[in-house]
């Protein structure tokens, strides 16, 4: 690089800091060169000279950091000690500030120290004695202070960051040699700290001592038998937090900022110290560690249990804290269930008790309170660990032991589970809104825990509070609320309860039939319906209900839970389609006035469409016509009318795609064929679907002439068309002839993603049929033909602005090659094209083509054996294929994707492995540079012999590819 001119790059330097993101984007790239660079070890002192500016000081601090961490190795070291003093002589210069300058020189310092370990065994005792003993002049003693717990707090996270040639797990353990003195000095100052005032400054420096320690559990480790002391030391620091500005009874009760930041910080250490990964291997110590966190910190939880409390913050830490633990240390909590030991015993159950009334915190979430969505994991956690209890003796005890809880529980969740209602609405925000319909969705799932305890109890409790809230509705008709979340827990179990239940579920079908919803909240009309769709299967079984729950779905479908009234419905007609027979035809008629009144969303309107379908299979032969004409003709006559007019304007596009998305659910759903595995060709009683497709086909080839520049017009033409392929099979026969030369019209314009999708869809259904074989080889033929055509006419560069049908391409000939691979045994078919492309998509950035082209290539060449035109393909590509392969894992391919190559290493090696040693040996010992310059000429016959190796063990091979991928990028010690 040119020699840099500090002037002109302390510019460069302001404008980057003080300017818009657009210019900075611009200087980025060159000051990013410029920290590489070796005069960066010259410039970075110069720009942190005393009267700099503060963004020029910066940046030498932070290049300096960089340096050191990043290319230690271009110290000499004979160099190092004078770097030391000059780094110490700049931090005790930056003393008085900007803290933002020495804050990077500290960390910088840390990085030199790790890096030092093995020269310099004493730097974290002389930095403690230096800074500690106010060694320095002219320095206060909170900032020698302040500089030794920086320093001190970066040396774990610098050792994970630095680039070396030591091992990491060698260097983790020179540091974690160091955690004792560290932890010793931090506690010590903490302990004097304990019996005085505190004020601002004290306060700063507590909670970078207590980050301190936490950053050292954390990444380095400390274990649990020498860890009772700090942890008592930090329960008496949250405790002295919290209760000064509670207990004033001239305060508002809330603690500072200060005083949350510093509880909150030495809450998290105490989670570190507890949830450490040896941790469980200290049953006794972690169970006396619990019950100093529970003597310390319920009175705490219990002060603030109540809705908009003071202090949140704390108590969302605390009840973190006793989830971690109780998580991490499950089988203690177990053991205490199933021991004779009290005080085991007694731990056990003031743990759970506190989690339960966090799951009960009162408030609604998230407005009210924070915490009761942390202790939700545990429920499902608790069940979990005692169904898998090996032993029948000390499960069944521990299942009686839960069973009261998750009771309990269920009853909670209810509570929980209640929406805001009209007077509390106004305050949420729509964040708040989401917030809460994720967790009623956490809390449906915890409904599913309870049941897995309960079973069939579970009904008994959801059906005593459904009476206890219809009592209380009869006195006040506006707490709707809670009946709302009793009927949306009722249906958060529906799936595991089938027709032999017909105590509670009968009565909740009954009462979701009696409630006047006119006088009540909408949101509760919507929970009802989806209850009603939740139950289909238990409907199926008890036909009975059927008559009120379709009464109750038509008033949906005229409301505005319209669209919860067509997902019900879809589910009973999907479920129950054979037992809707008798009310098909007042059914059909309810969904058209629907349909017709125009207040449903389009959304609503295409779902309803799938019932519409399942509706008319039921009916007679002779009535299928007139529905046909009543419910369907509009939206063809409406296509009509837009191609005619041949205005391509957004509204019109927005109606073509609603009514392509209406016929497609129908097509998916119309087949009166009900017998689907057995169907008989009736060329006197054709399918609905047919005789609605021969006589509107010519609209579908003139919107894909219309519009075959919009992309989603015509996905949404060919989803219409293959769901009628999929659903009708064998009876689609008919049609097949017209459908070749709809996609062959739109192929000789476009070639895209949807046309080559119903190709697949056609050709993988119909190839095997005698008949149809000869129509579907010409279809893939042209299908191939036309795709090559697009890839040639695509710039060498270009290739990503066709991903998504490069990627569509081979996903649906890996269909074609694994169910049906003699249809690609055909002369019209260019092997030596199919392999050239898929070897193109797997060199492009995007993860859909590199996928598909793998998969594709792997399984061409596990069928190949089979077929001499295609072995000779792979003969002739073989060398290519993995020398393409082995670049793209090497270089070019991003990381996360190297894993995937492994499929084509052992689809060769299992169908050629001899032709496989010999053309790996060949490229990558052709070139002492190949793949890449930093692969030597060992690591390269390892990586064959690895390679030869493996024939079965995809894993392994992964592992392989992986750690090559490091080496031949340069990443080795980022990865150690």
């Amino acid at each position: 690089m040119e020699p840099i001119d500090i002037v002109r790059l302390e510019e460069a330097v302001v404008v980057f800091y003080r300017s818009t993101s657009q210019e900075q984007a611009h200087l980025h790239e060159w000051l990013t060169k410029v920290q590489l660079s070796a005069q960066a070890w010259q410039f970075s002192w110069q720009l942190m000279q005393l009267g700099k500016s503060q963004e020029a000081q910066f940046f030498g601090a932070i290049t300096l950091h960089s340096k050191l961490m990043k290319f230690w190795h271009e110290v000499p070291a004979e160099s190092r000690d004078e770097l030391k003093q000059k780094i110490l002589e700049t931090i005790i210069q930056f003393a008085g500030g900007p803290k933002l300058v020495l804050n990077r020189l500290c960390i910088a310092l840390s990085a030199y120290i790790v890096h030092m370990l093995s020269d310099w065994p004493t730097a974290i005792e002389d930095v403690i004695n230096t800074f500690q003993n106010q060694q320095i002049p002219n320095v206060t003693k909170e900032m020698q202070l302040w500089i030794m717990l920086e320093v001190l707090q970066a040396i774990p996270e610098e050792m994970q960051a630095i680039y070396t040639s030591v091992k990491r797990s060698t260097l983790r353990g020179e540091v974690a040699k160091r955690a004792p003195l560290v932890m010793e000095t931090t506690e010590t100052y903490l302990q004097m700290q304990l019996d005085i005032e505190w004020d601002a400054d004290a306060y700063g420096n507590m909670t970078k001592a207590v980050k301190c320690a936490s950053t050292w559990v954390k990444n380095i480790g400390f274990s649990i038998e020498n860890c009772q002391s700090i942890a008592a030391l930090l329960l008496k620091m949250v405790n002295k937090c919290y209760w000064p500005c509670v207990q004033d009874g001239d305060g508002d009760g809330c603690m500072s900022a200060d005083e949350n930041d510093l509880a909150e910080v030495c809450l998290k250490t105490l989670l570190y110290i507890i949830i450490q990964p040896d941790c469980h291997l200290y049953p006794i110590i972690a169970s006396v560690i619990i019950n100093m966190f529970l003597d310390s910190l319920c009175d705490i939880t219990k002060m603030e249990w109540k809705p908009d409390n003071n202090n949140e913050d704390i108590v969302s830490s605390i009840y973190t804290l006793f989830v971690s633990a109780v998580e991490r240390h499950s089988t203690l909590l177990l053991s205490g269930i199933t021991a004779s030991d009290p005080e085991l015993s007694s731990l056990c159950s003031r743990l759970v008790n506190e989690i339960l009334q966090c799951t009960d915190k009162p408030g609604i979430y998230p407005v009210e309170e924070s915490c009761s969505s942390m202790a939700l994991g545990f429920w499902y956690l608790l069940q979990d660990e005692v169904f898998a209890i090996t032993y029948e003796v000390e499960r069944f005890k521990c299942w009686e032991y839960i069973r009261p809880l998750y009771a309990h529980l269920t009853r909670i969740l209810v509570r929980k589970a209640e929406q805001p209602d009209e007077n509390s609405i106004d305050k949420w925000t729509s964040d708040d809104l989401e917030t809460f319909r994720c967790y009623r969705q956490d809390i449906s799932d915890t409904f599913m825990y309870c049941y897995e305890v309960l079973r069939n109890d579970i009904l008994d409790i959801l059906s005593t509070v459904l009476d206890e809230t219809i009592a209380q509705l009869q006195t006040n008709p506006t707490l709707w609320t809670k009946l709302e979340a009793c009927i949306y827990a009722f249906q958060s179990v529906a799936e595991h309860f089938d027709g032999d239940e017909t105590k509670q579920i009968p009565k909740l079908m009954r009462v979701l039939n009696e409630i006047p919803y006119e006088k009540m909240n909408e949101k509760l009309l919507g929970t009802a319906l989806e209850t009603v769709g939740s139950y289909c299967q238990w409907l199926k079984d008890n036909p009975v209900y059927i008559p009120s729950a379709i009464q109750l779905l038509v008033r949906g479908l005229n409301s505005p839970m319209s669209a919860q009234a067509t997902l019900g419905l879809k589910e009973l007609c999907r479920d129950c389609q054979l037992q809707m027979k008798p009310y098909a035809e007042p059914l059909l008629n309810a969904c058209q006035a629907a349909l017709t009144s125009g207040q449903m969303k389009n959304s609503d309107c295409v779902r309803l469409m799938f019932s519409i379908g399942k509706l008319m299979s039921l009916l007679m032969p002779d009535k299928i016509p007139n529905y046909l004409d009543i419910i369907v003709s509009p939206c063809f006559e409406e296509l009509t009318a837009i191609c005619q007019i041949e205005t391509k304007t957004p509204q019109a596009r927005i109606r073509t795609i609603f009514r392509l998305n209406m016929i497609s659910t129908l097509f998916s759903s119309l087949n009166t064929d009900l017998d689907d595995d057995d169907q008989i060709e009736d060329l006197q009683n054709l399918q609905p679907v047919l005789i609605v497709m021969q006589k509107t086909m010519p609209i579908f080839r003139r919107i894909a002439e219309l519009w075959v520049e919009e992309l989603d017009v015509l996905e949404t033409a060919c989803s219409a068309l293959k769901h009628a392929i999929v659903n009708l099979k064998s009876s689609f026969k008919p049609m097949l002839q017209d459908l070749c030369y709809f996609i062959v019209a739109i192929f000789q314009t476009r070639c895209c993603a949807p046309t080559l999708e119903i190709s697949k869809t056609a050709i993988v259904i119909f190839y095997k049929d005698e008949g149809c074989k000869s129509l579907m080889q010409q279809l893939l033929v042209e299908f191939v033909l036309h795709s090559f055509k697009l890839f040639e006419s695509t710039a060498e560069n270009g290739f990503s602005n066709i991903a998504e049908t490069i990627e569509m391409f081979y996903a649906c000939l890996l269909q074609i090659v694994k169910k049906i691979p003699q249809s690609l045994d055909d002369k019209a078919i260019a092997y030596d094209r199919l392999i050239f492309y898929a070897l193109k998509a797997m060199t492009l950035p995007e993860n859909g083509p590199i996928r598909t082209s793998i998969q594709f290539l792997s399984h061409f060449v596990i069928q190949s054996r089979n077929y001499p035109q295609m072995t000779m393909a792979v003969l002739t590509a073989g060398e290519e294929i993995l020398k393409t392969a082995v670049v793209c894992v090497a270089c070019v391919t991003p990381r996360q994707q190297v894993e995937k190559f492994a499929d084509i290493f052992l689809s060769v090696n299992k169908k050629y492995p001899a032709e496989l040693a010999i053309w790996l040996r060949n490229i990558m010992l052709q070139s002492s540079n190949f793949p890449t310059n930093l692969v030597n000429e060992s690591e390269k016959s390892r990586f064959i012999t690895q390679i030869i190796r493996e024939k079965v063990n995809k894993r392994l091979l992964q592992q392989h590819l992986t750690e090559f991928a490091i080496k031949a990028r340069g990443l080795s010690d980022k990865f150690q």
